[in-house]
This record gives structure tokens, C-alpha cells and sequence, in this order.
């Protein structure tokens, strides 16, 4: 009998997604090519070798002066064809016309960095890391409802008392809850706490591998906008590298079963099932989205009003499917089961991040994918 259990995980992507990397390309290290739509990222160090004495030290007082200025350099030479920038590019990347437009509008005080996507020799990629936490948050939701238990934090994380017909459990947290305290919520609902703490031995995610995605060059830099009911957050933006809209990715996930068997030395708490994963994902993802659906009508977001259709179609056409959201802008109702969450951090955000549109009310809802497991 094998322990092993291997499964292709697709993903078909129905919303732009970012992932961060913790890094930024300054606004010196790329070039707008507005006639192709395109963006040059560029070896700056390279780049000054092309330029002449006077070039070089024309360009590095514009960095000096900002990322505003540093554009408006690279643009002049680029104009100017009295520099070839060939040999100093990197790669190219398509952009959308909200992209462009912000870097060309930009104002002295805007940043004009943009956050790339994790990236191999082989092109970008989408972590199992960030798989695997859409994952888990799932399950820690479906762990809470089916033991129909309130949570409440009194110098511990402990259940509380039981809720009454098909009401849902709420938790009760502390006012500021620090990393340690989210893992010892984690270690309760998943069954791995002890009275000296945490036995992550037993944590039954140990089960669950989800590997890096392959490859995609189906990519795009797009602009990041904030949404808010009265328009206070129009000028927040961020520029970033993103996954389109259709990408399909396929990354591998295993379920090591044997760690389940009362046998192993290293006995996880309980078993996990691919059926049972897809079952908690479609019961808290389309919760979520049902959640996001009513805030978009109630404030007119047509673009996210498209994409909330598309993805209860496909979950109607398709029994097998269920939905993920992954990645940078879930926002807080998907990543800290705030559907669960008691008093102000319960309460739905007021905010939406958007992708694609100068005006955040226009833009795609961000992370939204359809995913299938298939066995290897």
C-alpha cells in the first residue's frame, strides 16, 4: 500500500495575482516603451556604460532627484535614439495602459517602483507556499464550523461554549495578536497543542506538500489601486508584476499519508484527504466571494461584478472545481477568517484592492482563481 498520494493542482486564473518577494525595481531600472505597450527592464550598471561622460553624469543627477526625474532621463535618452539601450536589457514585460499612464503622470513625490513576482532562471512562478496557505485557511475554517464551538483567548487560546442550530462559532481574540498567538490559534483548531505549548509534529499539515508552479511568462505590470466607498483612497497606488487573467498554472501537491497512520512515530493530529481539501476550499472560498459579491453591488463595482459571476458559472459547471484565492490584496476576509472573527475585527473591511484601472472602481478584484486536483 503506497502512503504517498500525488495530484496535479491546475489553476485557471480569473483574477490578476501578485505575490510579493520583499523586493522593488526603482524607477532608474526600467524604461517605458509607450508605442509597444511594453516595459524594458534594464542593467543599470550596463546602461551607464553605454552613455558618455556627459550622459552619465546628466542621468545620475536625475536619479538623484528623484524617481519622477529618473524616468523623465531614461525617457529623454530613449526619445532622443542617441543611445542604443539594447544590450542593456534585461527582459521586456507587457504593461497595462493604467501602468504606463501612472509612471508617465507620475507627480515629484511618487515612488515609481514596481514589485516583480518570484522568478527562476525558468521564468516567474507561483509558490506552494502561497498554494498551500489558501489552503490551510480553508481548512482552519472548516475545523472551526464543524466543531461548533465558540474560541476565546483568556490568557490561552480555549473553546468556549457551543452554538446553538446552524449558527456560526465566533472567535473571540485579544486586542493585538502577535505571531506567536496566531500559531497557538492554530495549534488549538487543528488539534497540536499541548499544556507546554505546541507539538508541530503534529500538525497535520505536515500531510500536505504543494511544490512551486511551473513556469509562466504570461505576465503583465499592472497598477494596484485602493477602493473605498467615499473615494478617500483614489490616490494610493502600487505598481506591480502580475499573473493575467486566464493564466493557467499547474504545480504538484502530495498528501503523505502515512503521517496519518496511528503506527508512525510522528502521528499528525489527523488526516487530510484531497476531496476533503476541495470540500473545505469550495465551502469558505464561495463564502467569500458571496461576501465580496454584496459589497460590490452595493457600491457599483461592475468589473468585480463580472468576475463573482464568472467564477460561480464555472463552479456550477464544473462539480470537481472549487475556488482559491491566493497572493497580495486577498484582503482581510479571505486570510485571517475574519467571516468568524467577534466585534470590530469581524466587521467587513471598507476597503477593496483593484488591478488594471486608473480608478480603483474599475479594476479586477485580485487572487481569484478555479482549481482542480487531478492524481498524478
Amino acid at each position: 500500500m503506497s502512503f504517498l498520494e500525488s495530484y496535479r493542482l491546475e489553476l485557471e486564473l480569473l483574477g490578476p495575482i501578485h505575490v510579493g518577494t520583499g523586493e522593488a525595481f526603482p524607477a532608474y531600472s526600467y524604461l517605458v516603451d509607450e508605442a509597444q505597450k511594453e516595459v524594458l527592464i534594464l542593467d543599470a550598471g550596463r546602461l551607464l556604460e553605454l552613455l558618455s561622460p556627459e550622459q552619465q553624469e546628466n542621468y545620475l543627477q536625475a536619479v538623484a532627484q528623484g524617481p519622477k526625474r529618473a524616468q523623465q532621463s531614461l525617457q529623454s535618452l530613449w526619445n532622443s535614439r542617441l543611445v542604443d539601450p539594447t544590450p542593456a536589457i534585461l527582459r521586456r514585460l507587457s504593461a497595462t495602459q493604467a501602468f504606463i499612464n501612472t509612471v508617465k503622470n507620475a507627480t515629484d513625490a511618487a515612488g515609481l517602483e514596481f514589485r516583480p513576482l518570484p522568478r527562476s532562471p525558468l521564468g516567474a512562478y507561483l509558490p506552494g507556499s502561497s498554494i498551500k496557505g489558501a489552503l490551510r485557511t480553508a481548512w482552519l475554517f472548516k475545523r472551526v464550523v464543524r466543531q461548533g464551538q465558540d474560541i476565546e483567548y483568556k490568557g490561552r487560546w480555549q473553546w468556549g461554549q457551543k452554538v446553538q442550530g446552524d449558527e456560526w462559532p465566533l472567535i473571540q481574540p485579544p486586542r493585538s495578536i502577535s505571531t506567536n498567538l496566531a500559531q497557538g490559534f492554530e495549534a488549538l483548531v487543528l488539534d497540536y497543542a499541548t499544556e507546554r505549548g505546541t507539538n508541530l509534529h503534529r500538525d497535520p499539515f505536515r500531510q500536505v506538500r504543494v511544490g512551486d508552479s511551473e513556469p509562466s511568462e504570461n505576465l503583465l505590470l499592472n497598477r494596484i489601486g485602493v477602493f473605498h466607498p467615499k473615494g478617500q483612497m483614489d490616490q494610493t497606488v502600487i505598481l506591480a508584476e502580475m499573473f493575467r487573467v486566464g493564466t493557467k498554472l499547474q504545480a504538484t501537491l502530495r498528501l503523505h499519508t502515512g503521517l496519518a497512520r496511528q503506527s508512525h512515530k510522528d502521528t499528525v493530529s489527523h488526516p487530510i484527504s484531497a476531496q476533503a481539501l476541495a470540500e473545505a476550499c469550495r465551502e469558505y472560498y464561495q463564502e467569500v466571494a458571496a461576501r465580496e459579491e454584496e459589497f460590490a453591488k452595493k457600491n457599483g463595482l461592475n468589473t468585480a461584478l463580472q468576475t463573482y459571476k464568472k467564477l460561480e458559472q464555472r463552479l456550477q459547471a464544473d462539480p470537481q472545481a472549487f475556488p482559491l484565492r491566493i497572493g497580495f490584496g486577498s484582503g482581510r476576509m479571505s486570510i485571517r477568517l475574519a467571516l468568524l472573527l467577534d466585534g470590530e475585527e469581524g466587521q467587513e473591511p471598507k476597503t477593496r484592492k483593484t488591478a488594471g484601472s486608473a480608478s480603483p472602481k474599475d479594476g479586477f478584484p485580485l487572487g481569484w482563481a478555479i482549481a482542480r486536483l487531478e492524481p498524478h
